[in-house]
């Protein structure tokens, strides 16, 4: 367990939560290595490993990871979930929240930690402050510095599909999925994310699964950590591409609170997602971004991903 005491947050709190980190591994095992290493001093109960590389060569080396890990930090319980395929970002988590449920270790708290960014010091426990304030938001982001800017929320126009790091005119605030923590009250038929969502998108529907319960959300401005790396995706390619216009394809009908605000955001989608692929396209100089978004539009109606609850 971990024992909060009342500290310079002014929360003046008192409580004892358990905590289950999650880190998924897709070909970047040196970076989960670094992750991993931030992590094992912060007073964790168990901390599951995804691999969704499929690859004998990373489930090696996430072994030696884990074991020398271990070798220091005896009492950290470090499982390792191999998949024989990549399950992308949402399943991968549903997966190993699963897992661990069914093992009869129920966490107060999951924190989902991005194997390409690093813990400052204490970030478990200045995530669990806010966490336990009176409020008792259900998300809890720490600030995030990546790429030499520091931020912890994003906002997405629901209507045109737009993310930003500024509010626009009707935006809502969302908590990134780099590094998370989610009350287990979210937990969904035991199940954190939407697995409609492959990567891209799932961490706006679990703000809004937040909202629908009428709990909030919250940055712990005195919590850090260092994004290191590239996104696992290269940006850019068709995979990247295809999945970022999908994501913002379902997140139209997930935000949409009836016939009238789904039309809208259907045809703001029309215009502004093809607009966006338009302008990559010449970017690039590549077809890639705008068959990308119409393959995107396809298999949604193709596969009434649209219409699931």
């Amino acid at each position: 367990m971990i024992d909060l005491k009342s500290g310079n947050s002014g929360y003046g709190v008192e409580s004892e939560a358990s905590v289950c980190a999650i880190v998924i591994n897709y070909f970047g095992a040196e970076l989960t290595r670094n992750c991993i290493t931030s992590l094992a001093t912060e007073g964790l109960q168990k901390i599951l490993l995804v691999d969704n590389s499929a690859s004998d060569e990373q489930r090696n080396s996430l072994a030696d990871i884990v074991y020398e890990t271990q070798i220091n930090h005896a009492d950290l319980l470090i499982e390792v979930i191999n998949s024989d395929e990549n399950l992308g970002f949402g399943r991968a988590v549903n997966a190993a929240i699963v897992k661990n449920e069914a093992s009869g270790f129920q966490p107060s708290y999951y924190l989902l930690m991005h194997n390409a960014a690093v813990a400052a010091p204490g970030l478990v426990g200045k995530l669990l402050l806010p966490a336990n304030s009176p409020s008792q938001p259900a998300q809890v982001s720490p600030m995030i510095l990546w790429d030499g800017v520091e931020f912890c929320t994003y906002w997405y126009q629901p209507y045109l599909g737009h993310v930003s790091r500024r509010p626009f005119p009707g935006s809502l605030t969302y908590l990134s999925g780099c590094c998370l923590l989610a009350d287990r009250v979210l937990l969904n038929e035991g199940r954190l994310f939407d697995e409609r969502f492959f990567m891209y998108g799932e961490d706006i529907a679990l703000t809004e699964h937040a909202r629908s319960m009428a709990r909030e959300i919250a940055c712990a401005g005195d919590a850090r950590v260092i994004h290191e790396g590239s996104a696992t995706a290269k940006v850019g390619s068709d995979f990247y591409e295809y999945h970022v216009a999908y994501g913002h394809i379902i997140l139209g009908f997930i935000l949409s609170d009836g016939y009238v605000q789904t039309l809208f955001n259907t045809i703001g989608r029309c215009f502004y997602l093809s607009l966006r692929a338009l302008m990559r396209t010449l970017r690039a100089r590549s077809l890639s971004p705008a068959l990308a978004l119409v393959r995107a539009w396809r298999d949604v109606v193709s596969s009434r991903a649209w219409s699931r609850s």
